[in-house]
């Protein structure tokens, strides 16, 4: 079993390689971490939103995590009623607007700005993160819709080429006898789609054919994959799975499983991952379930502070079985539900939303 590819990615891009120059060492990460959110702050208070809220901290805040800890959360709700504050550029300098309905909610939809570094930086997420199950020179069959340019499609597309794949574009609508014809006509390596765009497939014997003629593995992006598809794929299909963990507001790229199957390895030198009490908004310890809440470090049009993604989750630490000596998300339980009483894990729907 080899080392996830994050790891040389995420030591490349930070400096903080360990003894084998390729392995992040924990500790030194962490010090980049605490320098790149000092940094990300500075930039977040560009945009009017976080010039207010951010104003009182004092010069070279934050001097340790706990510190950075104590600093107010940010909600998809405010993004949703405040978006054009939330910009720390102007806009023309935005490359890509997205628009997300808000899940649950009769409000104002989300809406995230990319420039052109904001891209460069989730086009390398994707090769890397597909860099776990597919090798320069092999096919992946994409389903996301790709006919816009920076779609999440067109991105996926993109980042395979980069890291020297070839990638070819299947029907988006879930319908089984495309997808064998698409099977049949490329014979990819992988398959990445949303669940919901295989559950039919699932249940239709060409398409499982297909599918065991040629595919190694089928990453699943965008939505909740629960245990039994999980189980269902891999059995109907012949082929490993794997859960990508993403959102809109982390610019599509959050986390990949590895060889192992262990947990997410993370997107640390673009994001930094808190797993909180959703009571008290104070970090839990590893292994304790929490509220999933992310922070961008080199995020230029819209920067997010401590932002509740909504998704419950647990930290784990490492190492990896794969051999990584970083920390990993574990699977995404479902939904913090907040009652009266407290909170809850409920319905693992998470409307991450993908345009």
């Amino acid at each position: 079993m080899r080392v996830t590819p994050f790891d040389a990615w995420i030591a490349a891009a930070t400096g903080r390689s360990g003894h084998s120059g390729q392995t992040p060492d924990p500790a030194r990460l962490a010090d980049w971490q605490l320098a790149a959110l000092g940094r990300s702050l500075d930039h977040a208070r560009s945009a009017p939103f976080y010039r207010d809220r951010l104003a009182h901290l004092p010069a070279g805040f934050p001097d340790s995590l706990p510190a950075f800890a104590a600093l107010p959360t940010t909600t998809p709700e405010e993004l949703a009623a405040s978006f054009p504050r939330f910009l720390a550029v102007s806009q023309d300098a935005i490359a890509r607007m997205v628009t997300v309905a808000t899940s649950g909610t009769t409000g104002p939809p989300k809406r995230m700005g990319l420039t052109d570094a904001d891209i460069e930086e989730t086009l390398d997420c994707f090769r890397v993160v597909m860099a776990v199950t597919l090798a320069p020179g092999e096919t992946v069959l994409i389903l996301f819709p790709a006919e816009k340019s920076d779609s999440v499609g067109d991105l996926i597309g993109r980042g395979m080429r980069l890291l020297g794949a070839k990638p070819v574009f299947g029907d988006p609508t879930g319908n089984p006898a495309r997808l064998a014809e698409a099977l049949l006509a490329h014979r990819p390596q992988s398959l990445i789609a949303a669940p919901s765009q295989l559950l039919a497939a699932l249940d239709d014997m060409p398409a499982m054919d297909a599918a065991r003629a040629s595919l190694r593995s089928v990453v699943y992006a965008s939505d909740y994959l629960s245990p039994a598809l999980r189980n269902k794929t891999a059995a109907r299909f012949g082929c490993r799975v794997f859960d990508y963990y993403s959102a809109t507001e982390m610019a599509y790229g959050g986390g990949m499983e590895c060889e192992a199957g262990g947990g997410y390895h993370l997107r640390e030198a673009q994001l930094y991952f808190e797993v909180l009490d959703p009571d008290s908004n104070a970090p839990v310890a590893d292994g304790e379930v929490g509220e999933v809440v992310f922070t961008t470090l080199t995020r230029r049009g819209v920067p997010l502070v401590r932002y509740r993604t909504g998704d419950a989750a647990r930290m784990l630490p490492g190492p990896c079985p794969c051999g990584s000596p970083l920390r990993r998300l574990g699977p995404i339980l479902g939904r913090i539900n907040r009652t009266g009483a407290g909170w809850t894990v409920g319905n693992p729907d998470k409307g991450r939303g993908t345009p």
